[in-house]
Parts: C-alpha cells; sequence; structure tokens
C-alpha cells in the first residue's frame, strides 16, 4: 500500500468556505428580491418601505456567522448534502429571529412588509436547500481534490477499509513507532500531511509505542479498541482524576427528556385528532372481520425493561392470537385475517399505539418495542447479542432510525437482529430532537414494507 500525503487542507478548506459563503449570500439577497417582485411586483419594494434587499442586508451577515459556527460549511460537509441543508435552515431561521428582535427594538415593524419577510424567509430556505444539491460539485470542480479528514493507520492487523477515510500501512511508509527518533516522528507527520484525526489500527502490545507517537502530532490521535466494541453504546468520562469507561446510565438528561416528552405529546395528540377517521375506519374493519376484541393487547419490554401494555389492532383470528410471541408471523400467514393483513401492509394496524405514547408508555421516537420471548433463528434475543440490553435506556418507539433504514419483518436470522440493533444503539448514542424530528419524517416513506406482514 503506497502513501501519498494529502493535499494541503487548509487552502481547500478556504476556497470552499469562500464558494459556500458566496452562494449562500447571493441565495439569501435572490431570495428576498423575488419576495419583492412577488408581493410587492417590484424588485426593489415600494417607497418608503425596507424592502426585501434591505432585509437580506440585515439577515445574510447575521445567517453566516451563525453559518460558519454551526459548522454548515466546509470539507465534512461535502458528501453530506442534507445535514448541510438543516443546519444552513436553522442558521437562517435563527437569524431571521435576531432580525426581528432588532425591528422590533428599533421601532421599525410598521415599515416592515410582513409578507415580503415572510415570503423571503420561505425562498430563501428552499434555495439554501437546493444550492446544496450542486454546492458540492461546484465546490469539487473549483477546489480540487478534497483532503481526507482522517486516516486511518494500520500497523500488523487486519481491517475493513472505511469508506470515509484516508488507509496507510504503517510498514509501507516505513514507520515504526518503537523506534522513537526525530527522523521517525517527521516521517509520521508527512505522512498524515494535514489530516484532522488520526485512527491506529495495531496488536495490543504496540499501543503504548502509538499512543507515544501520536502525541507528537498536531492532529487528534485515537487508537481502535477492537474490545471496546462489546461495551458500546459508551463514553468516556472522569472520577477523580482518572479516566472511566460509561458504559450505562442513560443516554439523555432531565432537559432531553423534557423536550423529546413535549414532542411526544403534541404529536400524538395532534395524530389523533387528525387520524380519527382512519382510527375508526379500522376499528370497524376489525370488527367486522370476525368475532373477538378489536384491539390486540400484548407484553412488551419499555424503559428499563419494565413490561407494558402496547395496543394494536387486531389482526389475527381471535383465537389464533400469539400473546407471547413464540411463534413470528410469516408472509401468507393463515393466522392473519384477510383486513388484518391490509392493516399490517399499510402501517395502520400500529395507530393505536399513539396512546401508549400519549400514556407515556412509549415514545414516538425509538427502538422498537419487543415481547419477552420473541427470537431471532429460535435464539431469544438478549442470547443473541450482549448489547441488546442498552436498546431499554430510553423508551420504545412507533418508529425508529431502524425502521426507516428498512429492517423490518421477521428475525429470521440473527443478522436480522444485530441490524437492528446497531441502528438502535446508533439512536441511543447520538439521540437529538433533530434526528427524532427526521426519522418522523422518513417514517412517511416507509409506511408500506414489503416485510410489513
Amino acid at each position: 500500500m503506497i502513501a501519498r500525503p494529502a493535499p494541503s487542507k487548509e487552502a481547500a478548506r478556504l476556497r470552499l468556505y469562500a464558494i459556500s459563503i458566496v452562494i449562500d449570500i447571493a441565495v439569501i439577497g435572490c431570495g428576498f428580491a423575488l419576495a419583492n417582485l412577488i408581493v410587492l411586483g417590484d424588485w426593489l419594494g415600494e417607497p418608503g418601505k425596507p424592502h426585501g434587499l434591505v432585509m437580506a442586508a440585515m439577515i445574510a451577515p447575521v445567517y453566516v456567522l451563525i453559518a460558519l459556527n454551526g459548522g454548515v460549511y466546509g470539507i465534512r460537509m461535502i458528501g453530506n448534502r442534507r445535514a448541510s441543508a438543516v443546519r444552513a435552515i436553522w442558521s437562517l431561521a435563527q437569524a431571521a429571529m435576531l432580525m426581528v428582535i432588532i425591528v422590533y427594538l428599533g421601532k421599525i415593524a410598521d415599515q416592515l412588509s410582513r409578507l415580503t419577510f415572510v415570503a423571503g424567509l420561505a425562498i430563501s430556505g428552499a434555495g439554501l436547500y437546493v444550492a446544496r444539491l450542486f454546492v458540492e460539485r461546484l465546490a469539487l470542480w473549483l477546489v480540487g481534490e478534497v483532503p481526507h479528514v482522517t486516516v486511518l493507520m494500520v500497523d500488523g492487523v487486519t481491517v475493513d477499509r472505511p469508506a470515509h477515510a484516508h488507509v496507510m500501512d504503517a510498514a509501507a511508509i516505513g514507520f515504526d513507532p518503537t523506534d522513537r527518533n526525530a527522523e521517525m516522528a517527521a516521517r509520521l507527520a508527512r505522512a498524515i500531511g494535514s489530516a484532522e484525526r488520526v485512527v491506529v489500527a495495531c496488536p495490543p502490545e504496540r499501543m503504548e509505542d502509538w499512543r507515544v507517537a501520536l502525541t507528537a502530532l498536531s492532529a487528534k490521535g485515537e487508537i481502535l479498541v477492537p474490545e471496546m466494541r462489546r461495551f458500546a453504546p459508551a463514553k468516556v468520562s472522569v472520577f477523580e482524576d482518572h479516566p472511566t469507561l460509561v458504559v450505562a446510565g442513560g443516554p439523555m438528561g432531565l432537559r432531553d427528556r423534557i423536550v423529546k416528552r413535549a414532542l411526544d405529546v403534541v404529536i400524538s395528540l395532534a395524530a389523533i385528532i387528525l387520524l380519527s377517521p382512519l382510527l375508526i375506519g379500522g376499528a370497524i374493519a376489525v370488527r367486522l372481520s370476525g368475532s373477538g376484541p378489536i384491539l390486540f393487547r400484548q407484553p412488551r419490554i419499555g424503559k428499563d425493561a419494565h413490561p407494558f401494555m402496547i395496543f394494536k389492532f387486531r389482526t389475527m383470528h381471535a383465537g389464533r392470537t400469539d400473546l407471547l410471541a413464540d411463534k413470528l408471523t410469516e408472509r401468507d400467514d393463515p393466522r392473519v385475517t384477510r383486513i388484518g393483513a391490509f392493516l399490517r401492509r399499510t402501517s395502520i394496524d400500529e395507530l393505536p399505539q399513539l396512546f401508549n405514547v400519549l400514556l407515556g408508555d412509549m415514545s414516538i421516537v425509538g427502538p422498537r418495542p419487543h415481547a419477552a420471548a420473541a427470537k431471532a433463528a429460535d435464539t431469544l434475543y438478549w442470547d443473541v447479542d450482549d448489547r441488546y440490553w442498552a436498546r431499554h435506556c430510553i423508551k420504545p418507539g412507533m418508529t425508529g432510525l431502524a425502521q426507516v433504514r428498512g429492517h423490518r419483518g421477521p428475525t429470521d436470522r440473527h443478522e436480522d437482529l444485530v441490524n437492528r440493533l446497531q441502528s438502535d444503539l446508533e439512536y441511543v448514542t447520538n439521540w437529538s430532537i433533530w434526528r427524532d424530528l427526521r426519522i418522523i419524517v422518513a417514517t412517511l416513506g416507509v409506511l408500506g414494507h414489503d416485510n410489513a406482514f
């Protein structure tokens, strides 16, 4: 494996920042100018009122400062258009709120065309999103090769090739961490170039040598420890100046739990009201499908592993329901009624769980709740992977990261559960209210699924 020093990241970053900022300022300016034309019939607005271009001039500088601080621009945003767009629109909203405060305190609200302001924000927000669709290609064309932010240094072990890191072999660049001298240190620095992060994969007996070698770099140095994977999700903390590994303790603080609960109550109440015709129609359809209760109640494992009773529309014949989930539902399962098959395929059978959310047993977004007897290839879920219990540190959800990624349906193999578990742990570790909102929106596109039966 031949190592090539990464090109100058600093020069590329400056050009990329400049290009992105100019494009965003132009988008905001054009957005408010277009709002002038739509609302007031003229690009420049009407005499006596601050027209859209003046609003853009007030918002754009503040937006740039907020966007820079919020990580809208930079090398990491290339190839991550959606994240860049979300951050850009949020920065625009913050800049607009600051402008409203200034306008109110300056007592010039009467001179402001409110409709132009709202229209300009809407057009600019849409423009910032659309701009991300081509700004990456334009930036790459102007900037050239994008330097690697992360370098994976391999020393005597075998690892999977990552998708977003430059891989180097220590032997190929002639570096030996046990040989501590200035020439070796300089050789490592030249090979790393301007990377910001260096991750080393090496045998345990060489970790201490690599720890010393990495301290000479200005980049962030890390050592890959495969044994720590079994502790995931884990974080590093400190106790009396001693480093500790946090292997449990809840991923959300009190404030986060309050915000998430508020979102759950608002969305569940609104959904129950808006979807009441569908709930009533589903109940009638189940009643007409045969004798038995309309709702199917089953014990599931909830937050802190406490059991709760989940609500679903009954989709099986009354005498053939599986309260313990000993047998997973199969395709064309004879236990499922004709109406039940439709409810499952369209996810309508899950709608009664809105009441579970309102009662506080579930959340709108979270790991899906499982029955205690659920199995993957005849093995109980918690026996498949020791990390399984980590998903119970938060409330289970009606939808989740695993579901929007397509991990639904039966768990005929251990891999089916592990794939879901990986997404669940990722969600637990990196929770944010914005991610919840994105998952909710993404769920609308996966309500119908081939594996929903």
